[in-house]
């Protein structure tokens, strides 16, 4: 489908070839629509020729004059910086024109087909549209509809800003991510990343909107995209192109509406800022060591920045390098997005038992899911500026790059210069796992980044797995009205202690989600209406159909690329990177830290190891990474807290331990409450009494854990813990009622004694 598929009915004219005069028109001074310089692919000439040539686009965009093109400048930045049309009034004092001179160049550009009005009303102007045409972009924290998924990819580069649309598949509905770098004029991320773009050429009736857009679209796949034409479009002309490439063709179409202007349109995200989007700090001569660096840090997200801002801190001069939506996961996919979804979810669960309480009864509701995701992209995108892209020149020891990076002899590869370094550290991260289950590659799976971004609640949903993220997600989706299943080989939590995976299951139960445990995947596959799961349980084969599929199956490290085979540096059987106590790898001088080493996969443990790696790399190795007090949460609810080792793994250490458990019925804060799901288990040392475990399941159990982890880091006994003195109607004080049941029955205690 590389070729044009089909003429053009409205013209009846064939696509013109490569080798045909490329026209174009002069927007202003220096600026040519289209740009063809962006353009490499033969495919994508093909396609822009064919959408803009002959009598089709070009004709009727090109010939304004400057007073019409500065009507539509002003209009383009309005619509970037606001999100939404802007009035005509608002227009006017942009453009610097009465309303009166303003009106009649709108009405130009409508007939030009570059504006689409209603009334007097503006709704569009290419590429923004303020209807939703399923291409989410989010600008400097704002979300911005686009016409059609060239459109889409077009406004980083017209705005000279960095980035993300969330689309849909226009065959199966499924999520598709694209992000981009080097202000919005390379791929940074495309999930899934078979994805594909159909650009249509069938230009007609003089607006492009209800011909040409209505069928440019992304696709999951080629697959999904063949069989969206037989089913819905066989004979309409077009182009499969990658998203590369439509890119390109984004570009080359929509760069030139703002460019030789010498401005671009103004972020909203801290108007105080010094760095309103990510700039490549210049690399620095550093005459210390002849051009070379003290320490090069591949990757930029949380881990990466622990480590280079560290060593800046020490006065190193150091090398970050980028690869992907600077921020990584945490701020960008992962905790943050997440979090705050699952908080929006849970005031639709608190107001349906408000009724636990005499009197009160209550209603919630979602009345746009579609506003509470445009608000979770806000949050998103004004903490990845404040916490990540602002921070950088706040460093100067710190210069920064974008692109693919590589090892090498004496340094590494990236951006397509060569960068000497003696130490290096890397920190890039890891991507949610798909697992091997036969006919998973023709499914339109969700995973825990484009399930996130879902603009459409399903009807009904199957998770697959049974950790954190599955059950964090699974209770999210289920609040918000979605029929769940979960399904998993072991246990929900495996390695959460027994007692509390069985109480979460059946808190599960009572919230309508199924839970299946102890289930074998046998295959998955594409339905009429969703898709069909294939298991075997206790014997028994059975199949499990749902609308969509999450899969939460872990997470894989970001190894490929490396060149870590040729450099000697050994990954695990899982792929993680294998690293010492002191973050060190199997090569001398380099070290890697956080989800990229596939051990303790969580942000803040990545920002701890990305700190010692980077003390070690420039002081000698004489820091040793210890997990012992790490704290671990899941946000579900109730929560699940756990610092230390639990019942099994204590015995497996070797010790002689004691343990002890309550049930939040024996905490007065949840009896205050009206909520007593959950308990609180410790495993202490039966010798010396020093706690070793702690493990609570809350709801406010997060909050919690770390007067637990404080006692393990600093060797504290449970007759510690049942001497201190807790404040009274606090969760926290489960701690000390647990550590005084090891002794005493607290049912038979009074408030605050002990």
């Amino acid at each position: 489908m590389n070729d044009c598929c089909a003429t053009s009915p409205s013209q009846g004219k064939p696509a013109a070839s490569v080798s045909a005069t490329l026209p174009n028109y002069t927007v202003r001074p220096g600026v040519t629509f289209p740009d063809w310089s962006m353009v490499t692919s033969p495919t994508v000439i093909d396609a822009v020729l064919a959408m803009v040539g002959l009598d089709h686009v070009l004709g009727r965009w090109s010939g304004y004059d400057p007073a019409t093109d500065r009507v539509r400048v002003a209009l383009l930045k309005l619509y970037a910086e606001e999100g939404r049309a802007p009035t005509i009034a608002a227009l006017a004092d942009r453009a610097g024109l009465g309303e009166a001179a303003v009106r009649p160049l709108l009405e130009d550009l409508r007939r030009r087909d570059l504006v689409i009005l209603d009334g007097e009303r503006i709704v569009g102007a290419y590429p923004f549209t303020d209807q939703d045409r399923g291409h989410q972009v989010t600008l400097d924290g704002r979300v911005l509809d686009a016409m059609c998924a060239v459109d889409a990819l077009g406004i980083g580069a017209m705005t000279d800003r960095d980035i993300s649309i969330a689309s849909r598949c226009r065959h199966c509905g499924a999520p598709i991510r694209i992000t981009t770098r080097d202000r919005g004029r390379v791929l940074a991320d495309v999930e899934p990343r078979a994805a594909v773009m159909w650009q249509s050429v069938h230009y007609e009736g003089a607006c492009a909107a209800s011909s040409l857009c209505t069928t440019t679209a992304f696709f999951c796949s080629d697959e999904h995209l063949s069989a969206w034409r037989r089913e819905c479009s066989a004979d309409e002309p077009g182009f499969r192109l990658s998203i590369e490439e439509g890119l390109e063709a984004g570009r080359a179409l929509f760069e030139p509406s703002l460019a030789g202007l010498g401005v671009t349109p103004r972020p909203s995200v801290d108007l105080e800022s010094k760095s309103p989007v990510v700039a490549n700090l210049p690399f620095r001569k550093n005459g210390r060591n002849r051009r070379a660096y003290d320490l090069v840090v591949i990757g930029a997200g949380s881990a990466g920045f622990s480590a280079s801002i560290t060593a800046a801190d020490q006065g190193a001069q150091v090398a970050l390098i980028g690869a992907g939506t600077i921020g990584g996961t945490c701020v960008n996919i992962g905790c943050v997005p997440s979090k705050t979804l699952i908080r929006a979810a849970e005031t639709l669960h608190n107001a349906r038992v408000a009724a636990r309480f005499a009197g009160i009864t209550a209603e919630a509701h979602i009345t746009d899911w579609r506003a509470t995701i445009r608000q979770k992209d806000t949050l998103v995108a004004g903490l990845r500026q404040a916490k990540y892209a602002d921070l950088l020149p706040a460093y100067n020891g710190i210069a920064y790059r974008e692109g693919p990076a590589r090892l090498v002899e004496g340094g590494i590869e990236a951006a397509g210069a060569r960068i000497a370094a003696d130490r290096i550290i890397i920190a890039t991260g890891a991507r949610p796992a798909i697992p091997a289950i036969p006919g998973i590659e023709a499914v339109p799976y969700l995973t825990s980044t484009t399930a996130l971004d879902l603009a459409e609640l399903p009807g009904t949903l199957l998770v697959v797995g049974g950790g954190y993220i599955g059950a964090e997600l699974a209770q999210m989706f289920s609040r918000a009205g979605v029929k769940v299943t979960l399904v998993c080989r072991s246990r929900l939590l495996p390695e959460a202690e027994p007692e509390i995976g069985a109480a979460l299951t059946g808190y599960f139960a009572d919230e309508g989600i199924d839970v299946l445990s102890g289930v074998a995947y046998r295959a998955i596959g594409k339905t009429a209406t969703g898709i069909s799961f294939a298991v075997t349980r206790d014997g028994q084969k059975t199949t499990i159909d749902a609308d969509q599929v999450l899969l939460t199956t872990g997470r894989t490290p970001n190894v490929e690329g490396l060149g870590l085979a040729e450099r000697g540096v050994g990954v695990t059987p899982k792929g993680g990177i294998v690293v010492d106590d002191r973050m060190r790898t199997t090569r001398a001088g380099i070290y890697a830290a956080g989800d990229v080493t596939g051990r303790d996969q969580f942000v803040y443990m990545a920002a701890y190891g990305a700190k010692l790696a980077a003390k070690n790399a420039l002081n000698g190795d004489s820091l040793r990474y210890d997990n012992t007090a790490m704290p671990a949460v899941v946000f579900s609810d109730p929560q699940v807290a756990s610092v230390g080792l639990t019942e099994a793994a204590a015995r497996a250490a070797g010790h002689s331990i004691r343990v002890s458990t309550i049930g939040l019925d024996q905490v007065p804060r949840a009896l205050a409450a009206r909520d007593t799901r959950g308990l609180i288990k410790l495993v202490a040392d039966a010798v010396s009494g020093r706690l070793l475990g702690a493990h609570i399941l809350a709801p406010e159990g997060a909050d919690s854990i770390q007067t637990a982890a404080l006692a393990i880091r600093q060797g504290l006994t449970i007759g510690d813990l049942a001497d201190t003195i807790f404040p009274y109607l606090t969760t926290v004080e489960g701690l000390k009622l647990a550590a005084l049941s090891f002794d005493k029955e607290v049912a038979k205690l009074s408030c605050c004694a002990g």
